[in-house]
């Protein structure tokens, strides 16, 4: 190669290094001009998805709440109406006690002049019941207030029908939140 050859390739070599430095240097520099909207945009998804997440975890916490309430509140109609429709004519007040402390002041009332009318009734025909409630669902549902159906199964014996007769109710239960747990309020036979 000559020498004039090799200037020329000198030249060609510096005119390229030139050229890729201000490129480059134009790359460089146009590069967080074009990447600051990716990096908000990017952002912007996260922190939506974030939201999102949150948004979806409390509902799902707030169904698993209701749920839980609304199964607190059948499980005490279960209870609640297994016990007020069982009774031994030997020791009516066996369940009393039962009844009492889940009812509100005012319906604890009302159940003890029930269980008065019927004291002598009871009694004398010797009456004893066994029950279950095996059926039982929400149908109104507030969180702090709940109507509960529920259906009873009764096996009766008394003097009359010492074979023992079976009865079938359906009942209505008003149940209110007291605190941490569910008070009747009201039951209706229908």
């Amino acid at each position: 190669m000559s020498r004039d050859e090799v200037d020329t390739l000198d030249e060609t070599v510096d005119v390229d290094a030139t050229d890729s430095a201000e490129t480059g240097a134009a790359d460089e520099g146009s590069r967080p001009a074009r990447a600051w909207p990716r990096r908000v945009l990017a952002g912007t998804i996260v922190a939506a998805f974030v939201a999102l997440a949150g948004a979806l975890g409390y509902t799902l916490y707030q169904q698993s709440e209701l749920q839980r309430l609304q199964s607190e509140a059948t499980a005490t109609t279960r209870d609640y109406l297994t016990a007020m429709a069982s009774f031994d004519y030997q020791n009516l007040a066996a369940n009393k006690g039962t009844i009492t402390q889940r009812s509100t002041p005012e319906f604890a009332k009302k159940y003890d002049e029930m269980v008065a009318a019927l004291r002598d009734i009871v009694v004398t025909s010797k009456g004893v019941a066994a029950a279950t409630a095996e059926h039982v669902a929400v149908e109104q549902f507030d969180g702090e207030r709940a109507t509960v159906v529920g259906f009873v199964d009764q096996q009766v014996t008394n003097v009359t029908a010492p074979q023992g007769n079976k009865q079938r109710y359906r009942m209505v239960v008003s149940l209110v939140r007291d605190g941490d747990r569910w008070l009747v309020d009201d039951v209706k036979t229908l």
